[in-house]
Formats: structure tokens, C-alpha cells, sequence
């Protein structure tokens, strides 16, 4: 029963890979009764130690995510620009013992928008976020045999758009810098595991015309918070 009830409040979440979730669970524990999908899904089987190459090999992950751009600097009086992000990400696990580390990249499609802002007397000025991405590496240690903890870092840059609403003006720069963060990776079958990712990234300064003299420069950072499912091949 509690494994019933478990598996009806995942089921709306695990929508996007459920049946490629389903397919690789052991017969014994794919459907529960006659009910249909998705909500034939149940949990793993917990008696059974996953696969040896279950934590190896090329993987990709759909996700979705939260990010917030502050900024800083002389044109550090934009507002923050904050909303949804979709994206993908690819990387090859290499795994030695507990220890389980390789390559990563990832590219998303950002919904930023920053509120009015009012520099030097002038208002109307909104920053907005379009995409962003990653390249680097991760590594982390296991923990009995199905959840990973991990530390991630490398390049990142995003595209940032300035608005200078007053006049009709805009300009955009393409942002580069460092990214560091870490997560959590739950292995829910050999193939597919659920993963929680928090990543903070520092950009360089850049200089953005349609902004007043004097205030022209911006550093900004970001906040990125993303879930989504991984899946090995």
C-alpha cells in the first residue's frame, strides 16, 4: 500500500520518461494491478543492487528550472531578472569504486525578464535573459549503491538584453565567466535516474550602450536551480 501511494503522488511528475522508466523496471514490479499509464509506475526494487554499469557510460537530461541574473557594478541598478529556464544537458560518467566523475555540457532556453528600472533620473530600463550554458566536469561519491552526491564546475555564459524603453533602444552582449555548484542524482532504475542540481555563476563585467553614461557597466551573477531526469545509454 505505502508502495501504491507512493507511486500516485511521483506519477505526475515522471510524465516526460515515464515509459522509458517503466520499461526498464524488472517485470515483477512494472504494473500494479490493471491500471493503465501512467500511473502503472511503482518504485525500484529495492532488493535488488543496481547493475555495475548503471553509473557509467554517455547520459542526457531534459530539465526545467528556476534561475535569478542580479547584477552589480556602475549599471548595477537594473533590477533582477528572474523566471523559468528549459534546457538539456550531456555528459560520460567514468566510475571508480564509490567514486563517479566525468565531462558535462548544457544549453537552456531562458525565460529572464527583468521589472523597470530607473537609472539616473530615468526609468524604463529592463535587462532580460534569452539562453544560457555550461561546460565543465563533475564529480561525486556514492551512497549505498542508488544516490549520488556531487560537486560541478567549468564555463558558462549567457545572452543578456538590455532595454532602454524610453528611447526604444536595446543592445545585448554575450556574457562569459565561471560556473560551481553541486547536486543530488537518485538512481531509479539502471537507465533513468531522478537529478536536483543548484548552480551559482559569476560573469565578467561587460558594457552595455543603451545604458547612461557612468552607468554603462554590468557584472551580473545567477542562481540556478534545475530538476529533471537522466537517462543512460
Amino acid at each position: 500500500m505505502k508502495k501504491l501511494l507512493f507511486a500516485l503522488a511521483l506519477s505526475p511528475f515522471l510524465l516526460p520518461a515515464g515509459g522509458a522508466m517503466a520499461q526498464s523496471l524488472p517485470e515483477d514490479v512494472k504494473p500494479i494491478g490493471n491500471m493503465s499509464y501512467p500511473y502503472n509506475l511503482v518504485v525500484p526494487n529495492y532488493a535488488e543492487k543496481p547493475l555495475p554499469y548503471s553509473w557509467e557510460g554517455f547520459n542526457w537530461k531534459p530539465s526545467i528550472g528556476y534561475n535569478t541574473m542580479s547584477f552589480s557594478g556602475n549599471g548595477g541598478r537594473l533590477r533582477d531578472a528572474n523566471g523559468i529556464t528549459l534546457g538539456a544537458s550531456a555528459g560520460y560518467d567514468f566510475r571508480v569504486g564509490d567514486i563517479v566523475f566525468g565531462p558535462t555540457a548544457e544549453l537552456n532556453y531562458d525565460f529572464l525578464y527583468g521589472d523597470s528600472s530607473r537609472i539616473d533620473g530615468i526609468s524604463g530600463f529592463k535587462a532580460h535573459a534569452d539562453f544560457d550554458g555550461s561546460v565543465g566536469a563533475r564529480a561525486g561519491f556514492l551512497l549505498m549503491d542508488r544516490t549520488l552526491i556531487y560537486a560541478t564546475g567549468g564555463y558558462a555564459f549567457a545572452n543578456l538584453e538590455v532595454r532602454n524603453g524610453g528611447l526604444g533602444t536595446s543592445d545585448t552582449n554575450m556574457l562569459s565567466g565561471w560556473t560551481a555548484g553541486g547536486g543530488i542524482e537518485y538512481l531509479w532504475s539502471d537507465s533513468n535516474r531522478l537529478r536536483f542540481e543548484y548552480k551559482r555563476v559569476e560573469f565578467s563585467d561587460e558594457s552595455f550602450d543603451s545604458l547612461p553614461s557612468g552607468y554603462n557597466d554590468i557584472k551580473a551573477t545567477m542562481d540556478k536551480f534545475s530538476f529533471g531526469f537522466v537517462h543512460r545509454f
